[in-house]
């Protein structure tokens, strides 16, 4: 049976799409094929959700995910950027300096070059699965390669990284997926330097983007449930990232007077990205009353996304999937909202390195125990490999946290590492500190005292520092 997409979600409706396929398509039985993967990703996303015991947080279909698999309280990326983060969890490997740009956005040039990897999804292809796209999953928001200065024919252009049967991003009102990335409500997009950071329209959930990336999601689980094939399919949601707009109905869930902003340091009021591409300046920040509209918007794009993972994971369960798929949710590095008086991601410190993690697995031992180890975004790709009973590739650097998923007080590994700034800045992160070095500077963190890493410690513990100094070394890639 043959579905178009134009003609389903028209006929059907966004609300009877799940309800129809579970009606209309038989799924192909589970016990004789490897468990599905259904891929989240989340653009931007701190762990600024309910699950995570931010109780001022709407996000009921995230929070009911964790409550069913296993939340993992410390996972942290590779890098504070889209392009690197995403480049280390579809290769299994850490930033390194004899490739400079595998710290940067242009990471996925090495494929341009060819010497690229195997990717996650390109060896899940060569062992049967049935690979799909939708959104932003690599660096750019469909995955095909070019900028933003390449807005017609993207179709024409390859993907940035291989093992992808389908490549299927709508981009509705906006025409093109760059300006679906930074849409504005009634398919305006941004203007840099001169749109505003924030929007609340009075519109419906396809007034913005990731409604319609929800839709190619339900469409592509319901062909998908009358396959015989296993599938992996990767979705990559495109908030909370600027601007935070979303409907004013996800606004209305927030009282902007209530919202804490104690944590927000004024005492440097920067950020390039969100300075540098939006109509305000840094003096902006130092008004509360803005900083707690930028934050509302901030909630506000998250319940937004969070409600299209919810009709996603709707129909995972209408259509009987939940019985044989792996979910996994990811957010592709974090966020600072003002705190250490930065506005943006671009640093190595926790606020933008650690993210939400979960995963539900069918029959999940212990659902809704969250795990404590330190993870890393390189463990990923083993970890779905060993779970769908493939080999893990010779060049991933990362660890298997299976284990965890059978007992949520299991370790794997005793830190996390990241780096930035073409390789002049790295991070260790272990259970108790952080350290960072940049040249010759090197910052320690107590998180025992001070987790939100405003107090450098390293003149009181060299001890610490130098066994520190020399676990960074043994970060994989590094000379």
């Amino acid at each position: 049976m043959t579905l178009d997409r134009r003609d389903f979600l028209k006929k059907m409706g966004a609300g009877a799409a799940c309800a129809f396929a579970a009606a209309a398509l038989p799924r192909a039985a589970t016990a004789e094929r490897p468990p599905n993967v259904l891929f989240i990703a989340v653009d931007d996303l701190r762990p600024e959700l309910g699950a995570y015991g931010k109780d001022h947080m709407v996000t009921p279909h995230m929070d009911r995910l964790a409550s069913e698999g296993r939340m993992f309280e410390r996972h942290y990326v590779l890098a504070p950027s889209c392009g690197p983060s995403r480049y280390a969890l579809l290769t299994g490997m850490h930033p390194t300096p004899e490739h400079p740009v595998t710290y940067g956005n242009g990471a996925f040039q090495l494929y341009e070059e060819s010497v690229g990897p195997l990717s996650m999804q390109q060896h899940f292809r060569d062992n049967g699965y049935h690979t799909t796209l939708i959104g932003k999953v690599s660096h750019t928001p469909d995955g095909y390669r070019g900028g933003q200065d390449v807005r017609e024919n993207r179709e024409q252009n390859p993907p940035e990284a291989p093992g992808w049967q389908v490549m299927d991003t709508p981009s509705g009102q906006w025409n093109d997926a760059w300006s679906a990335f930074f849409a504005y409500a009634f398919g305006e997009t941004r203007t840099p330097g001169e749109s505003p950071p924030l929007e609340k329209a009075e519109v419906g959930d396809r007034g913005y983007p990731d409604a319609y990336l929800a839709d190619a999601a339900i469409e592509h689980l319901v062909r998908r449930s009358a396959g015989d094939d296993p599938f992996f399919l990767a979705v990559g949601f495109y908030k909370p990232h600027l601007p935070f707009n979303a409907p004013k109905k996800y606004w209305d869930l927030y009282d902007r007077d209530s919202i804490d902003i104690s944590d927000v340091d004024p005492y440097v009021r920067t950020g390039g990205e969100f300075f540098g591409n939006y109509a305000h300046e840094a003096a902006d920040t130092e008004d509360d009353d803005y900083v707690r509209e930028l934050r509302h918007g901030y909630y506000a794009a998250t319940s937004y996304v969070d409600a299209q993972i919810g009709r996603v994971l709707e129909a995972v369960d209408n259509l009987g999937l939940n019985e044989n798929t792996i979910v996994v949710l990811w957010g592709d590095h974090g966020y600072h909202l003002g705190e250490l008086g930065y506005w943006g991601k671009h640093t190595l410190h926790e606020h933008s390195l650690r993210v939400p993690l979960i995963v539900r697995t069918p029959d999940m031992a212990h659902p809704g125990e969250s795990a404590e180890a330190l993870t890393s975004t390189v463990d990923i790709y083993p970890t779905l490999a060993e779970l769908c009973g493939l080999e893990v590739p010779d060049h991933v650097e990362g660890e298997s946290f299976a284990p965890i998923l059978d007992d949520p007080q299991a370790t794997t590994i005793d830190r996390a590492y990241g780096g930035w700034n073409r390789g002049a800045q790295h991070t260790v992160r272990t259970d108790r500190y952080r350290l960072i070095e940049h040249n010759d500077d090197v910052r320690l963190y107590d998180h025992e005292t001070d987790p939100g890493e405003r107090e450098c410690v390293a003149g009181d513990k060299p001890g610490v520092v130098e066994r520190l100094v020399n676990k960074l070394r043994q970060m994989p890639g590094q000379p």
